[in-house]
């Protein structure tokens, strides 16, 4: 069990850079993500992209259905959204690389996305809700975005 040391801070260079995509799924590639499960469960959190343990390749690990008996933690290499749909709402969200800051986000309520596991093996996801909500989080990542770039107000302290 690896625990990685996570990136905070919203003008961080690793952050605000958009990650490239991942060539060849490699041993060193499969550690990176037992990693990164390993210090996200650590943490309790929902998610965590590369970029957030200082690596700037497109892989996240996702928690979906959280808080149900199907919970699972997903490794998400190369995603794409293929579809942003449904309704946009707005919701409260933190962020690992902002720790004690809460804000309210606004977001799609489905998603559709493409991306490959640890194999290789390419997959399709329809999302919705909180699960869709933490893929467009950890997509932002990816893309150099946080959720302080989307605060309208300042944040509360949590």
């Amino acid at each position: 069990m690896a625990i990685l040391p996570i990136v905070t801070g919203v003008q961080d260079k690793i952050l605000r850079t958009e990650s490239k995509p991942v060539k060849n799924i490699d041993k060193k590639i499969k550690k990176l993500i037992k990693d990164m499960t390993d210090t996200v469960i650590d943490v309790d959190g929902l998610g965590i992209a590369a970029p957030q343990v200082g690596v700037n390749l497109r892989i996240y690990i996702a928690r979906l259905n959280h808080g149900t008996r199907h919970e699972m933690w997903v490794p998400m290499i190369n995603p794409e959204f293929l579809q942003l749909g449904g309704k946009r709402e707005k919701n409260e969200e933190g962020c690992l690389s902002i720790p004690n800051k809460f804000g309210d986000v606004e977001r799609r309520t489905e998603v559709l996305m493409r991306y490959q596991d640890e194999k290789g093996k390419t997959h399709v996801l329809q999302l919705d809700s909180l699960n869709a909500r933490i893929m467009q989080h950890e997509m932002d990542h990816l893309n150099g975005t946080l959720i302080a770039d989307h605060w309208k107000k300042e944040p509360r302290d949590g």
